[in-house]
């Protein structure tokens, strides 16, 4: 218990300051993402509302996502998430909302997303957010708003590029300091190969902090069943996942390894309904 203790404190020191804790794990929602330790800037599903805005644009079905997600099997250090994704003529329109903490502490992300197809190799998105942290005693609620932008390319077949601002206008939660919350940068491509694998690279960085590297296999071992696996840098992070897909489900689990906190866990389900209007 003084263990949970321990963490929690440093956890509530983390969301007063601008290196939250939760805004570094809702970077990485879904457990596809989670797999590869967070090399998804150029992934193409509904949980891109989280990784880089302009992957929707690619959906050609109303998709919903449900997700979990365990840091260090600590049980007060969980995030729910869900995202939902609907294509129109226009582009495809995205809201998703996720939940960190426990009723004493947490943090809350919602965001509406728009994505949209520049022609048959490009496309752009963007996303408000509202942020929201609670805090039980004197420390009060804070909450503001941020905006994230993103582009995705596919310069060669089977090459895709990508890249996205999370924070863009530099956002603070208060306004009575000079505290901002993180902005990060990421780049990131990916290649095929073989139409059984998948490998991508994905550079990050904060503005106030070392830049972090990352990278991740994804390989088909039977029909829509796939094995992934990832490392990241800042510090050395092993992670690996499942996933399978059968007819409009999609379900994954994944598992990642911290070198001092230990294990954390996660699992996401995505169900298309029906063709884009």
């Amino acid at each position: 218990m003084k263990y949970f203790t321990g963490l929690l404190l440093i956890l509530s020191l983390f969301s007063i300051s601008k290196k939250s804790f939760a805004q570094s794990e809702f970077n990485q929602i879904g457990g596809r993402s989670l797999a590869v330790s967070g090399s998804s800037v150029t992934y193409q599903d509904v949980w891109s509302q989280y990784h880089n805005q302009a992957g929707l644009a690619f959906l050609k079905g109303i998709n919903v996502g449900l997700g979990f997600q365990n840091a260090f099997l600590v049980k007060e250090m969980s995030t729910k998430s869900i995202a939902m994704a609907l294509p129109l003529k226009s582009g495809v329109f995205g809201l998703n909302y996720a939940y960190f903490g426990y009723p004493k502490f947490n943090e809350n992300k919602i965001g509406l997303a728009f994505a949209k197809s520049l022609g048959k190799k490009i496309a752009v998105g963007l996303q408000i957010d509202y942020l929201f942290t609670h805090i039980d005693g004197d420390y009060g609620d804070k909450g503001t708003a941020i905006g994230e932008i993103g582009i995705l390319s596919e310069p060669i077949e089977n090459l895709l590029i990508g890249a996205q601002v999370y924070n863009v206008w530099r956002s603070k939660l208060s306004t009575t300091d000079n505290e901002y919350l993180p902005t990060i940068l990421k780049i990131g491509a990916s290649y095929r190969l073989y139409e059984i694998a998948l490998l991508s690279m994905e550079f990050e960085k904060d503005l106030d902090l070392d830049p972090v590297f990352k990278s991740g296999l994804e390989f088909e071992l039977i029909k829509n069943f796939n094995f992934r696996a990832g490392i990241a840098t800042n510090p050395t992070v092993f992670s690996f996942g499942l996933g399978y897909a059968y007819q409009s489900f999609d379900l994954n689990i994944a598992f990642s390894k911290h070198p001092v906190l230990g294990y954390s866990t996660g699992i996401s389900i995505i169900y298309v309904f029906k063709d884009r209007l």
